[in-house]
């Protein structure tokens, strides 16, 4: 495919993210393959602003909802392509005890500490160089305190795009001083039809996992892991997602899932989305244990923030979320994995988003 072609309006122009915040410059990095895929990474809280994959046709178009300016991001819905950290998901009560000292932490979801706080990952700049046509390496380092965490935490990220049509988020984090806890991921919103074609309820939904995580009625996991048999939960053959929501119960899902593993470590499929539509298909792998799937809740409140990249506001269950992590609320559920890390101590991850189409 001629990479020319495509230079068209929908490019997101670079110009638009070209600012300083708190002293330090944003921009926005076009990542491209020889195939034709591009990606918009602003180092602006890391966010994936845009994604042009084709359809079945070979006609390229944007699947993952955002906006056409740093303004916009800055006004918008907050996590909206953002990458989270320093702990993903809810922390109950915005508090944790560690080595017998409790944590206070930034609540920002009712008593409940979310993605972070008050000002985690998605609202810092990143520092960023791009490394090839199709790679940015960013990287951030989280304070002793910041939000309330303790320790320094050093995080390195990478956006690349494969020839396959795939984009990848490696990343790894050390502590640097102190015991502390994190979990990272991606909260890109993906429509296959076009960030621009309204409602994503006609997707067809797999989730390989045979568990998901007990929840209050404020999404905060209780510890408990139950089976999704017989459940609204249950993904594990393709469901459209229009006939599950809405129910009696909710308006859509906020729900996070033990992915199911043949083995303990490398990358394991834990999702599949298709429309029918576009013929497109995403596949979402990853090396972490969990993955949050969220369609959004209450549809006709729009979202947060001015329009996005089609000068329209958005809408919940517009975009959908495939978010890989850690056990979410693991530092106050001694039964779930440790999100610890000791000092010295690197974890590294990696989340895969691999694009491709119907055959013929």
């Amino acid at each position: 495919m001629n990479l020319n072609a495509i230079s068209s309006p929908r490019l997101l122009d670079p110009a638009r993210f070209e600012r300083e915040v708190d002293g330090k410059p944003v921009r926005l990095f076009t990542l491209r393959n020889a195939a034709g895929m591009v990606a918009g990474i602003t180092n602006y809280g890391a966010r994936i602003e845009q994604v042009l994959v084709p359809d079945r046709l070979g006609r390229l178009d944007d699947v993952v909802l955002g906006y056409d300016s740093l303004e916009g991001v800055m006004g918008g819905s907050p996590s909206m392509g953002a990458f989270i950290g320093r702990y993903a998901g809810r922390i109950g009560h915005a508090r944790f005890t560690l080595n017998g000292t409790q944590h206070l932490l930034g609540a920002n979801n009712g008593p409940h500490c979310l993605h972070g706080g008050l000002r985690g990952s998605r609202f810092k700049v990143f520092d960023a160089v791009q490394t090839s046509p199709s790679r940015v390496d960013m990287r951030y380092v989280f304070a002793d305190g910041e939000e309330g965490f303790p320790g320094t935490l050093a995080l390195h990220l990478i956006y690349r795009l494969l020839e396959n049509n795939a984009l990848v988020l490696d990343y790894e984090a050390v502590a640097l001083d102190q015991p502390t806890v994190a979990s990272f991921t991606s909260h890109a919103f993906f429509n296959l039809n076009g960030e621009s074609s309204g409602s994503a309820l006609d997707h067809a939904v797999t989730i390989f996992a045979d568990r998901y995580f007990g929840m209050t009625p404020d999404l905060v996991a209780t510890g408990a892991l139950l089976p999704v048999g017989q459940t609204p939960f249950d993904f594990r053959q393709p469901t459209v997602l229009d006939a599950r929501i809405p129910c009696d119960e909710w308006q859509g899902y906020d729900h996070c899932y033990l992915v199911n593993r043949a083995k303990p470590e490398g990358l394991a499929l834990c999702a599949r989305v298709r429309s029918a539509q576009s013929g497109r298909r995403m596949e979402v792998w990853s090396t972490e244990p969990a993955l949050q799937f969220y369609s959004g809740l209450l549809p006709l409140q729009a979202l947060p923030g001015g329009p996005g990249k089609s000068s329209q506001a958005y809408f919940p269950q517009q975009g959908l979320c495939f978010e890989p992590q850690g056990y979410p609320n693991a530092p106050n559920c001694p039964a779930f994995a440790s999100a610890v890390y000791l000092p010295g101590q690197a974890r590294s991850s990696s989340t895969v988003y691999r694009f491709s189409t119907d055959p013929d």
